[in-house]
């Protein structure tokens, strides 16, 4: 983790925001990569490869096989399957992976992702069972956890979201946990992700928050 304080004094020019923030930055683009493959050209064997539990399309419908590839429990967060949901995610992993990766690095960041990929992923699996599922907003979820409890632990530790997003995202869950998004035909969504995502990415920004106020002194 890095020692040195960094005071955060404006917006950054795009092009030295990159530079600064690459590990944001690759997350987005390598998302946008399996979009453009999976979606865009149609190399629906990248779904089966990517998706939680392994499945196979037959005339008695899909089957699904049980979880068991290590990279299973990870690659779900890279797929998404509309323009949309795409740069939603990617719009939000961008402006909270900047924030959390200015202050604690660039492969830390590529470590929480991790986690918080593996644990909304999971949390998924266990809330829907073999299915198929994807996108990067358990992860997304996990990184406003992560800012809000650091925060809390140390103030001003992070640069902070706007009081109105962080409600807009929580409200946004709220209504995702009701069922009344898919009641409206929005799609399934994966609530289940979204909530562990929190939960995990709000345990590690508490716990590294406080040991940073700790070293701090």
């Amino acid at each position: 983790m890095r020692a040195a304080e960094i005071n955060y004094v404006g917006p950054i020019p795009l092009p030295n925001s990159i530079l600064k923030n690459p590990a944001s930055f690759g997350l987005v683009a390598v998302s946008a990569l399996v979009f453009l493959l999976f979606y865009q050209l149609r190399i629906v064997s990248l779904l089966q490869l990517f998706n939680f539990v392994p499945f196979e399309v037959t005339a008695a419908g899909t089957q699904f096989d049980k979880p068991g590839d290590w990279w299973r429990f990870i690659t779900p967060a890279l797929l998404h399957f509309s323009w949309m949901h795409l740069v939603f995610n990617s719009l939000w992993i961008w402006e909270f992976g900047r924030r959390i990766e200015s202050r604690i690095g660039s492969l830390n960041l590529l470590g929480l992702f991790f986690v918080a990929a593996i644990f909304s992923n999971s949390v998924q699996y266990l809330a829907s069972g073999p299915s198929v599922f994807g996108g990067m907003s358990g992860v997304v979820y996990a990184f406003l956890g992560f800012i809000f409890a650091g925060n809390l632990l140390r103030p001003n530790w992070l640069e902070p979201v706007p009081a109105g997003l962080m409600i807009f995202m929580l409200i946004w869950l709220f209504i995702g946990l009701t069922g009344t998004l898919s009641f409206l035909g929005m799609g399934a969504i994966a609530n289940g992700a979204h909530f562990g995502g929190l939960v995990v990415g709000f345990i590690l920004g508490g716990v590294i928050g406080l040991i940073s106020r700790m070293g701090k002194r």
